[in-house]
């Protein structure tokens, strides 16, 4: 009888699924499905050796969400409380929809993350990404910084 096989196309069928509450997390949308069915979802992804791609696909998806929304940060207002302001309000959402994924692939950090050497879980992989598109915007990393020291500065 021989070993089941996974249906013809079980990774790109999943992956569709997570990749759209991947982006309804990032746009704010209500998910089309519960974050149970999510979460198994990549869980059955890793438990068929999927776990790689899978990875790489979330981070792909995130750096895109993420790219855009440090990217909307450009031109912003020249003044630096109020920009401050716009950071802090885009770190929060972004630690927010990172908290969500990173409890949908949970079971990828655990089944998979963890056994690689050198590969960040879903979350830090998220921080090294939001650092990353911070520091390619010289303007958003200069307005960050100064606006930061002048008000450590205010507060001697």
């Amino acid at each position: 009888i021989g070993q089941p096989k996974l249906p013809k196309n079980f990774e790109e069928d999943t992956w569709a699924i997570l990749k759209d509450a991947i982006t309804a997390i990032f746009l704010k949308q209500k998910l089309s499905c519960d974050v149970e069915k999510l979460y198994q979802a990549a869980g059955d992804l890793c438990l068929h050796k999927l776990g790689a791609n899978l990875y790489e696909r979330v981070k792909k998806e995130c750096e895109i969400h993420i790219s855009a929304k440090i990217s909307a940060l450009v031109g912003q207002s020249p003044d630096l409380v109020v920009f401050l302001s716009l950071v802090q309000r885009t770190w929060q959402d972004f630690c927010d929809q990172m908290l969500i994924i990173r409890g949908i692939a949970l079971l990828l950090d655990v089944k998979y993350v963890k056994n690689v050497a050198n590969l960040c879980s879903v979350w830090d992989m998220g921080l090294q990404l939001f650092r990353k598109h911070i520091s390619l915007s010289p303007e958003i990393e200069h307005k960050t910084v100064t606006g930061l020291l002048r008000l450590i500065e205010s507060e001697r």
